[in-house]
């Protein structure tokens, strides 16, 4: 379904979307799981999840991709997702610190990868819900077009020492995983994200090509376009 509107709008749907599913899919699940991006798309969603009728203690938030920096650094994806929404519902007691799910990187990317992959294990061999931005280039959390990430057959997460996109440093989660979501809202905000909508819709264009048609494998799909 591609939902065309003003961000502002779309941003409400969005929330509107992803409380719906966690309502939706929470009614058979004792918990549900939410990978969220950075990126500047995606803050004013947070925003609106805060006043979001949410049962917060049924969902566990992971970060559906990471730069190797610490949890506080201006570059962190969990930083601006702490900000924008973590922060406030710890602060209103809304959620426990053990639904929060970020990855810590200490230096040892192996180890650290396992580590955050038997935090989902631990719940669940999959997300149940994905919210998703597009890339200009149509990449997906740090699967970019042609690249060692978008074919990587890993079941969960995968880590890249040459990501196209600075820093060079990424930990994401794989195609595997993504596609296996319930769920997904598809983000196309702002006039960069043009051509890679025109991608997105192009028939003749291979999932490799542009990462982001993904999310036409996934089950329910929710494409916003500004």
């Amino acid at each position: 379904m591609i939902i065309r509107d003003s961000r502002e709008k779309l941003e409400k749907k969005a929330a509107e979307i992803i409380s719906s599913s966690i309502k939706r899919i929470g009614a058979d699940k004792e918990r549900v799981l939410i990978a969220v991006p950075g990126g500047r798309s995606v803050s004013g969603i947070f925003n609106l999840l805060r006043s979001e009728d949410i049962d917060w203690k049924k969902v566990h938030i992971f970060i559906m991709d990471e730069r190797f920096v610490p949890l506080d650094h201006k570059d962190s994806n969990y930083k601006l997702v702490y900000d924008g929404l973590i922060k406030h519902l710890f602060e209103s007691e809304k959620i426990h610190p053990n639904n929060v799910h970020c990855f810590r990187y200490t230096g040892d990317i192996e180890a650290d990868m396992k580590a955050y992959e038997r935090e989902l294990v631990s719940l669940s061999d999959r997300f149940d819900i994905v919210l998703l931005s597009s890339g200009d280039d149509g990449h997906v959390a740090c699967l970019y077009p042609n690249h060692e990430t978008f074919n990587s057959l890993n079941e969960y997460f995968l880590y890249t020492l040459s990501s196209p996109w600075p820093p060079a440093e990424r930990i994401t989660s794989s195609r595997k995983l993504i596609q296996k979501a319930d769920t997904s809202v598809v983000l196309f905000f702002g006039e960069n994200k043009r051509q890679a909508f025109q991608n997105y819709t192009d028939s003749n264009l291979k999932v490799e090509d542009c990462p982001i048609k993904i999310a036409n494998e996934i089950k329910n799909v929710y494409v916003l376009v500004d």
